[in-house]
C-alpha cells in the first residue's frame, strides 16, 4: 500500500518536471543526431560509420580488398568482403546504441529521475 503511494508521489514529481525533461530530451536528441561512431572489421579492411540515429553514414573499404577480389575471381572472396562489411556495420551500430544509452543515462542522472534510460528514451 505504501509503495503505491510512494510511486504516485514519484509520478507527480515527474509530471511536474515534464517541461524540463522534454527540454533535456531535445538536447539529447540533437546530440544524438550529431554523434558519429566508427567501427572496423578485418583489421581495418572495412570501416563503417554509424550515426546516433542508428543509420550507417559511411562505409570505407581498403583498396586491398578489391585487389584481392580482382586477382582471384573466387566466390569465397566476395563472401568474405560481404561479411567484413556486415561485421563493420553491426559493430558501428552496436557502438552507436551504447553511446545513446550512455547519453540517456547521463540525462537521467542530470535530471535526478528515478527512471531507467530505457523509460527515458520514450521521451525522445
Amino acid at each position: 500500500m505504501f509503495d503505491s503511494i510512494k510511486n504516485l508521489g514519484a509520478m507527480a514529481g515527474i509530471m511536474k518536471d515534464l517541461p524540463r525533461i522534454k527540454q533535456k530530451m531535445g538536447e539529447v536528441r540533437m546530440r544524438a543526431e550529431q554523434t558519429r561512431v566508427a567501427a572496423s572489421a578485418g583489421g581495418g579492411a572495412v570501416t563503417a560509420v554509424a550515426s546516433g540515429k542508428m543509420r550507417i553514414e559511411n562505409i570505407t573499404i581498403d583498396p586491398v580488398v578489391f585487389t584481392a577480389m580482382a586477382e582471384r575471381d573466387d566466390p569465397a572472396n566476395r563472401v568474405l568482403a560481404i561479411e567484413l562489411v556486415r561485421e563493420a556495420c553491426n559493430l558501428a551500430l552496436e557502438s552507436a546504441q551504447q553511446r545513446m544509452a550512455e547519453m540517456l543515462a547521463d540525462a537521467a542522472k542530470d535530471l535526478n529521475l528515478p527512471i531507467s534510460p530505457e523509460q527515458l528514451r520514450e521521451f525522445m
